[in-house]
Protein backbone atom coordinates (compact mmCIF):
# COMPACT_ATOMS: atom_id res chain seq x y z
CA UNK A 1 0.00 0.00 0.00
CA UNK A 2 1.31 3.42 -0.86
CA UNK A 3 2.00 5.44 2.44
CA UNK A 4 2.85 2.34 4.50
CA UNK A 5 6.04 1.75 6.41
CA UNK A 6 4.54 -2.19 6.08
CA UNK A 7 6.90 -4.50 4.38
CA UNK A 8 4.77 -7.19 2.18
CA UNK A 9 6.53 -10.48 1.72
CA UNK A 10 7.74 -11.78 -1.41
CA UNK A 11 7.06 -15.83 -1.82
CA UNK A 12 11.27 -16.51 -2.91
CA UNK A 13 11.93 -14.55 0.31
CA UNK A 14 11.26 -17.68 2.35
CA UNK A 15 13.84 -21.17 2.01
CA UNK A 16 11.17 -23.22 2.98
CA UNK A 17 7.19 -23.99 3.26
CA UNK A 18 7.84 -24.31 6.98
CA UNK A 19 9.25 -20.70 7.29
CA UNK A 20 6.85 -19.39 4.99
CA UNK A 21 4.02 -21.13 7.08
CA UNK A 22 5.64 -19.76 10.48
CA UNK A 23 5.46 -16.20 8.84
CA UNK A 24 2.08 -16.01 8.62
CA UNK A 25 0.78 -17.73 11.58
CA UNK A 26 2.94 -15.31 13.62
CA UNK A 27 0.97 -12.07 11.77
CA UNK A 28 -2.08 -14.50 12.34
CA UNK A 29 -2.86 -15.04 8.70
CA UNK A 30 -4.45 -18.77 7.80
CA UNK A 31 -2.03 -20.45 5.79
CA UNK A 32 -3.76 -22.46 2.79
CA UNK A 33 -0.42 -23.59 0.74
CA UNK A 34 0.80 -22.86 -2.29
CA UNK A 35 -1.74 -21.61 -5.17
CA UNK A 36 -0.90 -24.54 -7.22
CA UNK A 37 -2.53 -26.96 -4.27
CA UNK A 38 -5.44 -24.43 -4.09
CA UNK A 39 -8.46 -26.23 -5.73
CA UNK A 40 -10.89 -23.79 -8.11
CA UNK A 41 -14.06 -23.65 -6.78
CA UNK A 42 -16.11 -24.96 -10.65
CA UNK A 43 -18.57 -22.46 -9.43
CA UNK A 44 -16.10 -19.76 -10.32
CA UNK A 45 -16.66 -20.37 -13.55
CA UNK A 46 -20.31 -19.63 -14.07
CA UNK A 47 -19.01 -15.98 -13.15
CA UNK A 48 -17.10 -15.35 -16.98
CA UNK A 49 -17.96 -18.44 -19.09
CA UNK A 50 -21.08 -17.90 -21.62
CA UNK A 51 -22.84 -21.02 -20.59
CA UNK A 52 -23.04 -21.19 -16.94
CA UNK A 53 -23.91 -24.36 -14.79
CA UNK A 54 -27.40 -23.27 -14.42
CA UNK A 55 -27.59 -25.16 -10.97
CA UNK A 56 -29.77 -24.54 -8.07
CA UNK A 57 -26.90 -24.67 -5.19
CA UNK A 58 -24.35 -22.95 -7.49
CA UNK A 59 -23.14 -19.44 -5.59
CA UNK A 60 -24.00 -17.53 -8.81
CA UNK A 61 -26.63 -19.31 -10.74
CA UNK A 62 -28.18 -20.13 -7.69
CA UNK A 63 -28.04 -16.41 -6.10
CA UNK A 64 -29.00 -15.16 -9.84
CA UNK A 65 -32.44 -17.44 -10.14
CA UNK A 66 -33.37 -16.61 -6.20
CA UNK A 67 -33.31 -12.79 -7.34
CA UNK A 68 -35.45 -13.61 -10.93
CA UNK A 69 -37.97 -15.82 -8.59
CA UNK A 70 -37.95 -12.67 -5.92
CA UNK A 71 -39.02 -10.18 -8.81
CA UNK A 72 -41.25 -12.41 -10.36
CA UNK A 73 -43.23 -13.11 -7.24
CA UNK A 74 -43.37 -9.70 -6.73
CA UNK A 75 -45.32 -8.65 -10.64
CA UNK A 76 -41.74 -7.54 -10.96
CA UNK A 77 -39.82 -7.46 -14.31
CA UNK A 78 -36.52 -9.34 -13.46
CA UNK A 79 -34.78 -7.92 -16.29
CA UNK A 80 -35.69 -4.01 -16.31
CA UNK A 81 -32.47 -2.36 -15.10
CA UNK A 82 -33.56 -1.00 -12.10
CA UNK A 83 -33.95 -4.07 -10.90
CA UNK A 84 -30.99 -5.96 -12.48
CA UNK A 85 -29.27 -2.91 -10.27
CA UNK A 86 -30.57 -3.60 -7.56
CA UNK A 87 -29.56 -7.55 -7.68
CA UNK A 88 -25.81 -6.13 -8.47
CA UNK A 89 -25.74 -4.58 -5.70
CA UNK A 90 -27.20 -6.41 -3.21
CA UNK A 91 -24.24 -9.38 -4.54
CA UNK A 92 -21.53 -6.33 -4.13
CA UNK A 93 -22.95 -5.45 -0.67
CA UNK A 94 -23.38 -9.47 0.33
CA UNK A 95 -19.74 -10.03 -0.79
CA UNK A 96 -18.15 -7.09 0.97
CA UNK A 97 -19.80 -8.89 3.76
CA UNK A 98 -17.57 -11.91 3.50
CA UNK A 99 -14.74 -10.39 2.43
CA UNK A 100 -14.48 -8.14 5.98
CA UNK A 101 -15.57 -11.47 8.07
CA UNK A 102 -12.80 -13.32 5.98
CA UNK A 103 -10.26 -10.67 6.68
CA UNK A 104 -11.30 -10.41 10.36
CA UNK A 105 -10.63 -14.11 10.88
CA UNK A 106 -7.12 -13.61 9.22
CA UNK A 107 -6.38 -10.61 11.77
CA UNK A 108 -6.69 -8.16 9.12
CA UNK A 109 -8.37 -4.98 10.05
CA UNK A 110 -9.88 -3.53 6.58
CA UNK A 111 -12.20 -0.75 8.20
CA UNK A 112 -9.93 1.69 8.69
CA UNK A 113 -8.64 1.39 5.37
CA UNK A 114 -8.46 4.63 4.17
CA UNK A 115 -8.17 6.37 -0.14
CA UNK A 116 -4.97 7.57 0.52
CA UNK A 117 -3.26 4.02 1.43
CA UNK A 118 -4.50 2.45 -1.81
CA UNK A 119 -2.49 2.80 -4.91
CA UNK A 120 -4.63 2.23 -7.76
CA UNK A 121 -3.07 0.42 -11.30
CA UNK A 122 -2.82 2.31 -14.08
CA UNK A 123 -5.68 2.66 -16.29
CA UNK A 124 -5.88 -0.02 -18.99
CA UNK A 125 -4.69 1.83 -21.84
CA UNK A 126 -1.05 2.43 -20.53
CA UNK A 127 -0.48 -1.37 -20.94
CA UNK A 128 0.51 -2.06 -24.67
CA UNK A 129 -0.67 -5.68 -24.68
CA UNK A 130 -3.66 -4.11 -23.50
CA UNK A 131 -3.75 -1.86 -26.65
CA UNK A 132 -2.66 -4.68 -28.60
CA UNK A 133 -5.67 -6.99 -27.65
CA UNK A 134 -7.89 -3.98 -28.01
CA UNK A 135 -7.01 -3.64 -31.46
CA UNK A 136 -7.80 -7.39 -31.93
CA UNK A 137 -11.08 -6.91 -30.82
CA UNK A 138 -11.61 -4.19 -33.47
CA UNK A 139 -10.20 -6.37 -36.03
CA UNK A 140 -12.72 -9.19 -34.72
CA UNK A 141 -15.40 -7.30 -34.48
CA UNK A 142 -15.68 -6.14 -38.02
CA UNK A 143 -16.84 -9.11 -39.85
CA UNK A 144 -19.23 -9.48 -36.57
CA UNK A 145 -20.44 -6.27 -37.64
CA UNK A 146 -20.63 -6.85 -41.24
CA UNK A 147 -22.17 -10.15 -40.89
CA UNK A 148 -25.29 -8.57 -38.46
CA UNK A 149 -25.61 -5.78 -41.51
CA UNK A 150 -26.21 -8.67 -43.90
CA UNK A 151 -27.82 -11.54 -42.01
CA UNK A 152 -25.05 -13.84 -42.82
CA UNK A 153 -26.12 -17.43 -41.58
CA UNK A 154 -22.74 -18.26 -39.65
CA UNK A 155 -23.51 -15.68 -36.75
CA UNK A 156 -26.74 -17.86 -35.54
CA UNK A 157 -23.76 -20.92 -34.69
CA UNK A 158 -22.49 -22.14 -31.42
CA UNK A 159 -18.88 -20.75 -32.78
CA UNK A 160 -20.23 -17.33 -33.74
CA UNK A 161 -22.02 -17.05 -30.09
CA UNK A 162 -18.43 -17.83 -28.45
CA UNK A 163 -16.51 -15.48 -30.84
CA UNK A 164 -18.88 -12.61 -29.85
CA UNK A 165 -18.66 -13.48 -26.12
CA UNK A 166 -15.31 -14.14 -25.42
CA UNK A 167 -13.78 -11.56 -27.40
CA UNK A 168 -14.52 -9.07 -25.16
CA UNK A 169 -13.91 -11.25 -21.81
CA UNK A 170 -10.22 -12.04 -23.70
CA UNK A 171 -10.04 -7.65 -23.68
CA UNK A 172 -11.48 -7.26 -19.65
CA UNK A 173 -9.40 -10.51 -18.47
CA UNK A 174 -6.25 -9.02 -19.75
CA UNK A 175 -6.59 -6.03 -18.12
CA UNK A 176 -7.50 -7.69 -14.88
CA UNK A 177 -4.05 -9.88 -15.62
CA UNK A 178 -2.08 -6.57 -16.01
CA UNK A 179 -3.53 -5.74 -13.05
CA UNK A 180 -2.44 -8.30 -11.13
CA UNK A 181 1.01 -8.23 -12.04
CA UNK A 182 1.43 -4.81 -11.90
CA UNK A 183 0.18 -5.59 -7.57
CA UNK A 184 2.73 -8.77 -7.62
CA UNK A 185 5.76 -6.75 -8.77
CA UNK A 186 5.56 -3.97 -6.22
CA UNK A 187 5.18 -6.92 -3.20
CA UNK A 188 1.58 -6.89 -3.06
CA UNK A 189 0.85 -10.62 -2.16
CA UNK A 190 -2.99 -10.80 -1.50
CA UNK A 191 -3.25 -10.66 -5.53
CA UNK A 192 -2.02 -14.05 -5.75
CA UNK A 193 -5.02 -16.52 -6.15
CA UNK A 194 -6.80 -13.56 -8.59
CA UNK A 195 -3.40 -13.80 -10.46
CA UNK A 196 -3.44 -17.65 -10.62
CA UNK A 197 -7.14 -17.91 -11.65
CA UNK A 198 -7.13 -15.43 -14.18
CA UNK A 199 -3.97 -17.42 -16.22
CA UNK A 200 -6.56 -20.00 -16.03
CA UNK A 201 -9.36 -18.28 -17.54
CA UNK A 202 -7.29 -16.00 -19.99
CA UNK A 203 -5.62 -19.81 -21.24
CA UNK A 204 -9.31 -21.23 -21.64
CA UNK A 205 -10.62 -18.35 -23.62
CA UNK A 206 -7.98 -18.18 -26.07
CA UNK A 207 -8.31 -21.86 -27.01
CA UNK A 208 -12.14 -21.27 -27.28
CA UNK A 209 -11.50 -18.61 -29.50
CA UNK A 210 -9.10 -20.36 -31.35
CA UNK A 211 -11.45 -23.00 -31.92
CA UNK A 212 -14.53 -20.82 -33.29
CA UNK A 213 -12.44 -18.61 -35.28
CA UNK A 214 -11.08 -21.77 -37.12
CA UNK A 215 -14.67 -23.13 -37.37
CA UNK A 216 -16.08 -19.75 -38.82
CA UNK A 217 -13.60 -19.40 -41.14
CA UNK A 218 -14.97 -22.85 -42.99
CA UNK A 219 -18.37 -22.38 -42.61
CA UNK A 220 -18.52 -18.99 -43.96
CA UNK A 221 -15.75 -19.60 -46.91
CA UNK A 222 -17.02 -16.49 -49.37
CA UNK A 223 -17.39 -13.07 -47.33
CA UNK A 224 -15.51 -13.34 -43.97
CA UNK A 225 -12.99 -16.48 -44.36
CA UNK A 226 -9.90 -14.17 -44.61
CA UNK A 227 -10.98 -11.92 -41.74
CA UNK A 228 -11.50 -14.68 -39.84
CA UNK A 229 -8.23 -16.68 -40.31
CA UNK A 230 -6.07 -13.34 -39.82
CA UNK A 231 -7.78 -12.49 -36.57
CA UNK A 232 -7.02 -16.19 -35.53
CA UNK A 233 -3.72 -15.69 -36.94
CA UNK A 234 -3.08 -12.31 -34.41
CA UNK A 235 -4.45 -14.39 -31.66
CA UNK A 236 -2.03 -17.11 -32.15
CA UNK A 237 0.61 -14.16 -32.31
CA UNK A 238 -1.06 -12.61 -28.96
CA UNK A 239 -0.75 -16.09 -27.19
CA UNK A 240 2.80 -15.86 -25.97
CA UNK A 241 2.72 -12.30 -24.57
CA UNK A 242 -1.06 -13.25 -22.99
CA UNK A 243 0.15 -15.97 -21.06
CA UNK A 244 3.81 -14.47 -20.15
CA UNK A 245 1.72 -11.64 -18.06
Amino acid sequence: MAGSNKKSYKRDEFRSEEEERKWMEERRFEYIGEADDFKIPEWMDCAWRRVACGKNDCKICGKIKEDRFYHIMKGEDPDSMANVFEDVGSSLSETLAMIKRDAAERGIDIENITEDELEEPPVAETFPLYQQIAEWHQQVSRPIQDAELNGNAWLLTEAAADLIWYRSTLLVKTYRQLCNRWHLDRGDEYGDFDYEYTKYVLKECVEILKKALMGLSIVDPIHHREELWNARTRLKELEKPIFAI
